[in-house]
């Protein structure tokens, strides 16, 4: 059905790569606000959100580790798809930065811009991750450059949309426990539905699930292996939890609005340039493009009226089947989990084992 998937699709690629202008016009993205304290990233976050209709549903238990707004948190969540990019944004209520490729850069260069001024994503090139002591330097100076102090990262390494985890990778393990930083999964079921990119689909209104481990404090562990070893241990319980869970396991709870960040001059002078310059660009794009999709409907001639009413059904049924709400649906126990609903038991992979022994870093959003 990639033919009727399509036009959501484009529709929702074109939602997140003009996702600054759209978002300043909700007045989520507030550039214009000289005075006082913003959060244009989380703002950013929430208004595709609601640009995408999604809810959020958390399940009872440990909630986000507030600690992470003032100081450093390793945030651990599941790589699905481009719908991570804000989605573990708003799970993380904007606390934390996104640690990225230049790549993604080029694909939406038009928020990434506006991150980057910010202070919210942390950039690296990811074939050129040779020295990871440099690395971890370099993560290091952009922390303490930036007023957001925590990191959003992906252990598995990379996005993947089967029902059991990816081996978990050591890279940013190893960074938290040098530093004695601590750690929270969030681990979130149903990101894909929003947007896949591997099946060109898009859904609206979809429900995500979110559920917090309690903070897992490397400080607390005398070695690095006891405290990976607790780490898979936690991911692969909030893994089969998530995702084995039911709508009565979990509550609505809409993301609260906060306006918490203190910016320089400077860097309220470059949003306003950048945001106006979006908002130009964003509608000098829009009235182009329709003088084009005119212009082909018109190369029809007498046929322009019958083509226009077929392509108006097929829009139509395209994006009603975009709304059809999909819930998480259970999946199999993580790796080594025993589901707690009917007893069955995944022995790990040895693929699985010796992929912990990776030291690599894993921490892509896209």
């Amino acid at each position: 059905m990639l033919l009727l998937d399509l036009p959501p699709f484009i529709l929702g690629v074109f939602i997140l790569y003009w996702s600054l202008p759209l978002g300043a016009m909700l007045g989520k993205i507030r550039f214009w606000k000289l005075q006082g304290p913003r959060n244009d990233a989380y703002g950013w976050a929430i208004a595709l959100k609601q640009m995408f209709g999604c809810k959020f549903l958390y399940l009872d238990g440990p909630e986000l580790y507030t600690g992470g707004k003032y100081s450093t948190c390793i945030f651990l969540s599941n790589h699905r798809s481009w719908g991570d990019f804000f989605l573990d944004v708003v799970a993380t209520e904007g606390y934390a930065q996104m640690l990225s490729r230049w790549a993604v850069f080029f694909v939406f260069p038009v928020f990434m811009t506006s991150v980057i001024i910010v202070r919210s994503v942390v950039l690296f090139k990811r074939g050129a991750v040779r020295d990871k002591n440099a690395l971890n330097d370099f993560i290091d100076r952009k922390l303490q450059a930036s007023p957001i102090k925590s990191l959003i990262v992906y252990p598995e390494g990379h996005r993947s949309t089967k029902r059991q985890s990816l081996p978990l990778k050591r890279g940013m393990l190893h960074f938290a426990y040098d530093r004695k930083y601590p750690v929270q999964i969030v681990m979130s079921a149903n990101k894909e539905s929003v947007m896949s990119e591997k099946a060109m689909k898009v859904g609206f209104g979809q429900t995500i699930v979110v559920g917090y481990s309690e903070p897992i404090h490397s400080s607390q562990f005398p070695t690095f292996d006891d405290f990976a070893s607790k780490v898979q241990k936690e991911w692969d319980h909030k893994w089969q939890r998530v995702y084995s869970s039911q709508p009565e396991d979990a509550k609505v709870q809409a993301p609260p609005e906060i306006d918490d960040r203190h910016y320089t001059p400077l860097t309220k002078a470059l949003m306003v340039l950048v945001g106006s310059f979006s908002l130009v660009l964003f509608w000098t794009t829009v009235y182009w493009s329709a003088r084009f999709g005119l212009w082909l409907l018109s190369m029809f001639g007498s046929l322009r009226p019958h083509v226009t009413g077929v392509l108006v059904v097929y829009l139509a049924v395209s994006f009603m089947r975009s709304f059809q709400p999909s819930q998480p649906l259970p999946h199999i126990p993580a790796l080594g989990e025993q589901s707690a609903r009917n007893g069955h038991f995944v022995e790990p992979s040895k693929a699985a084992s010796s992929g912990n022994d990776g030291g690599g870093h894993a921490a892509f959003v896209a």
